[in-house]
């Protein structure tokens, strides 16, 4: 009788246990939050499935997201601490991570709400990133065409196009447009490798370049005044640091300005003035060159200037929420008062061979801004050696997506270790190692510290070698895959180099970035095998194929293999993203591979955003 008794209780016992997993206490929840509309009771349940079954961190996650929501209905604080939570330590769940930092951005906004004129909206690119080779203001674009030699203008979408620059002999190194869009500055390699600028109306009309060679002479970054007269340089110095000069666009004559101590320069619309990313913060000094520089802001990144020239546009004042702010300056360049917040966000530092993080003529803010998910995304994919072909699975690995995680496989091809950035609790954690187990498709933390991206697994120890610089030094650390006990074994100049790649090399002549190959020592290196860039292709293990994303006839990506002795490129499969930066890791059986893929960059243009007088 008392065995019965006790296997009932043992019965009863594990029927509550099991009505206690994890997704039916979920469900619990959620029905006493959308059901019931107890919002507290639904808060108590869901921090029970976080607590508990904090193992299961994709449903952990899940769960905290939906107990700041209930905060947020309760219209409680409480909802940006928890959200704040996911976006820090569960940035591995990709859709989670991604809805707490939107509701972040969006409860900061409403704390700071921005003026009820602005509006913004999305600039479509039509080739999926932001790092195309053309230029848009939202409604025009100018597009290279490297094959056809020749730079054409268009309407974003459709329309036909008018020839701006040709040329067989000047190949375009990089190009920018004025804020109207009327001037057009090249960046031009003659046939005898010298470079150059060279000024052309949109219409084709009044072309002429620099006389001399201007090689390293974009080193600041070219800056096209508010009016088109001028534009801003940086030319070589002989001795110290290079000179920032002022072009006539006119007559090409010259003026030196200062020595050049800093990026990002950007003249006022009155061209008086110039704002600068300097050593210390941001700066604005006179465009004569004269009275020195005053600091501004000890903190940020210089974008550009509001069109009525009342306020420098900047983003990264703030360490932990990103956001673009306003700072007042007056009619002599000084600061006049605290930054203004115009809106929480993801701001890209400009780059203005991209156009972004600039004002147009009109008075409109174009930039660029990383997307939800993060710069970069991590891929595997199986080879399959019976029919050469490949599937993907999108890889969901710990750490900031803002840097490239570079794997290093284990010599059974079954776990891979990666370096990624944990900006945790709002510091910046650089070199975190982790363990990713591919049987079980989860991560474990080895090492917290400062380590390089590069590791290298031993072949016959359960051991990392990784380096990193400090103090001017290369400093080896040994790292145990098992216990994660950490070693330092040497510390050498960081001139001294300890690794030999010895397969492979870049073309550094061609801009095209030319993949050759030196099958055996002492051999000559082979003639390129295709013009395909380098950055996304990788050796097999045997040494037979090279593996690189390419497009095929049609204009469609995929991943294709090669044979090093030459012959037609091979079709294995799709690839996972059209942006060609990124990189390839094949396991050492050479079934398995794994791609870094930059996410499209996304543009904004935003309008009516500043302070009225």
């Amino acid at each position: 009788m008392k065995l019965n008794i006790l296997i009932a209780g043992l019965l009863i016992g594990s029927a509550a246990f099991a009505a206690e997993s994890g997704a039916e206490l979920f469900q619990k929840a959620v029905t006493q939050e959308r059901a019931a509309g107890n919002l507290e009771e639904a808060i108590k349940l869901y921090q029970r499935v976080a607590k508990e079954f904090a193992s299961d961190r994709a449903l952990a996650a899940k769960a905290l997201v939906a107990e700041a929501r209930c905060y947020e209905k309760l219209g409680q604080d409480q909802a940006t601490k928890v959200y704040e939570q996911v976006a820090h330590d569960y940035r591995d769940q990709r859709e989670p991570a991604a809805t707490a930092t939107a509701r972040l951005t969006a409860l900061r906004q409403r704390e700071h709400p921005a003026p009820g004129t602005m509006t913004q909206h999305k600039i479509e690119l039509s080739t999926g990133s932001a790092f195309a080779t053309y230029h848009t203001d939202g409604m025009r674009k100018v597009t290279w065409n490297n094959s056809a030699g020749e730079l054409t203008m268009s309407e974003l979408v459709g329309g036909p196009k008018r020839v701006v620059f040709r040329s067989k002999e000047r190949r375009v190194n990089s190009f920018m447009l004025s804020r109207d869009f009327s001037l057009v500055l090249l960046q031009l390699i003659r046939p005898d490798n010298t470079e150059t600028f060279a000024f052309v109306k949109a219409d084709g009309a009044e072309f002429h370049e620099l006389p001399g060679d201007w090689r390293d002479a974009w080193g600041c970054n070219p800056e096209i005044s508010w009016d088109n007269r001028s534009v801003l340089l940086c030319r070589p110095e002989p001795h110290g640091p290079p000179g920032l000069i002022q072009v006539s666009v006119a007559d090409g004559s010259v003026r030196e300005i200062a020595g050049m101590n800093g990026s990002q320069y950007r003249f006022s619309p009155d061209g008086k003035y110039i704002a600068y990313r300097g050593p210390a913060g941001i700066y604005v000094m006179s465009s004569r060159g004269n009275g020195g520089s005053q600091l501004i802001s000890g903190r940020g990144f210089v974008d550009d200037w509001t069109r009525d020239g009342r306020f420098l546009i900047v983003d990264g004042l703030d360490a932990s929420a990103d956001g673009l702010y306003l700072i007042p300056v007056n009619i002599y360049g000084l600061k006049q008062g605290d930054p203004v917040l115009v809106r929480y966000g993801a701001f890209q530092p400009y780059n203005p061979f991209y156009q972004a993080g600039r004002t147009l003529a009109g008075g409109a803010f174009i930039y660029q801004s990383t997307p939800p998910g993060g710069q970069y995304s991590s891929w595997l994919g199986t080879l399959n050696p019976a029919n050469g072909t490949v599937e993907w699975e999108e890889l969901s690995l710990t750490g900031g997506n803002a840097d490239m995680r570079v794997p290093t496989w284990s010599p059974d091809s079954t776990r891979f270790a990666y370096v990624a950035n944990d900006n945790a609790a709002g510091q910046l954690q650089n070199g975190v190692l982790y363990l990713h187990d591919l049987a079980g498709g989860r991560d474990r933390e080895l090492y917290r510290g400062d380590v390089g991206p590069n590791c290298i697994w031993s072949p016959r120890q359960p051991n990392l070698l990784c380096m990193h610089f400090a103090n001017g030094a290369q400093q080896w650390l040994s790292v145990a895959t098992d216990t994660g006990h950490a070693e330092t074994l040497a510390v050498r100049p960081a001139q001294e180099e300890l690794l030999e790649y010895g397969r492979e090399r870049r073309d550094t002549r061609s801009n095209a970035g030319l993949f050759t190959m030196k099958p055996a020592a002492g051999a000559a290196w082979k003639t390129p095998l295709a013009t395909t860039p380098d950055w996304q292709s990788a050796l097999s293990p045997d040494g037979k194929w090279r593996i690189f994303h390419g497009r095929d006839a049609a204009g469609k990506n995929g991943l294709f293999r090669e044979a090093v002795t030459g012959g037609t490129p091979e079709r294995l499969g799709d690839f996972p993203g059209g942006n060609i930066r990124g990189a390839l890791w094949i396991s050492p059986d050479g079934n398995k591979i794994v791609a870094a893929v930059m996410n499209p960059l996304q543009l904004w243009l935003l309008e009516n955003f500043e302070p009225k007088p």
